[in-house]
């Protein structure tokens, strides 16, 4: 197969498909994973694809990549308003899952007088906790990612199966009708398995993070009891959260 023949045949499968990885062009094409690593860079410089951690994903339906201090700096007071509402589903003596999200730190500020107990996979967020009297903290083992200051990893993984709390609250990277999406399989997997042990489940977005897609999804839209965000959602994506049953809740009710 000729070299422009493959490009092409790539962009239509990551088109058709949504994402694919490394691993699945190489079979697919019968060709090395270093020729496909080679692929997806002349693609990406041509503006044909977007490459993430293990694979690549369409031009727009990408969310944008941070590190923690990017992700802190952008709209904090939008941040303020979505966290805001947090206490309002919150009851006092709950347990609680938080993820690394930096929206999901803010909510927590929310929660200073609150009698919780809390867990987390996120340096930041422990510390915040560890500083509320009423609060309890456990954090969570695994390897830490030094650019987003988490853990993770099948130790993280292995711990949250042994809790089941009141609530996950977790950050949104990217939601789209196809479900939550985030950028790396790493992450991914914690976050799942913090949906999977909260009775109910909270996610934080604002408009920016809706539509959107990312390489590694964590779940359907069903898996999640609550959306807050910052604007009002119209259209198929409205129609699917209402057909799973996702009470989405705005900064303005």
């Amino acid at each position: 197969m000729l070299l422009e023949e493959r490009l092409s045949k790539i962009s239509q499968i990551i088109d058709k498909e949504g994402s694919a990885t490394i691993d699945f062009l190489a079979q697919k094409l019968e060709v090395s994973k270093d020729t496909i690593r080679r692929d997806l860079i002349k693609l990406e410089s041509r503006k044909k694809l977007h490459r993430v951690h293990g694979g690549a994903i369409p031009i727009g339906k990408e969310a944008e990549i941070l590190n923690y201090e990017e992700r802190s700096n952008i709209s904090s007071s939008l941040k303020k308003k979505i966290a805001s509402k947090i206490k309002n589903l919150i009851k006092d003596h709950s347990t609680l899952i938080f993820d690394s999200s930096t929206t999901v730190e803010v909510a927590i500020k929310q929660l200073d007088n609150f009698s919780i107990s809390t867990i987390t996979n996120s340096l930041t967020n422990a510390i915040l906790l560890s500083k509320y009297e009423k609060a309890t903290v456990q954090l969570l083992p695994g390897k830490l990612n030094k650019n987003q200051l988490f853990l993770y990893g099948a130790e993280t993984v292995e711990k949250l199966s042994q809790y089941q709390v009141d609530f996950t609250i977790l950050g949104v990277f990217a939601l789209s009708n196809n479900g939550l999406f985030i950028h790396t399989e790493e992450e991914g997997l914690v976050k799942r398995k913090m949906i999977q042990q909260g009775k109910q489940v909270i996610a934080l977005a604002d408009h920016t993070k809706l539509n959107k897609e990312g390489f590694f999804k964590i779940c359907d839209l069903k898996e999640i009891d609550y959306l807050i965000t910052d604007e009002k959602i119209e259209g198929e994506l409205m129609n699917n959260l209402n057909d799973n049953n996702v009470k989405v809740v705005t900064i303005n009710e």
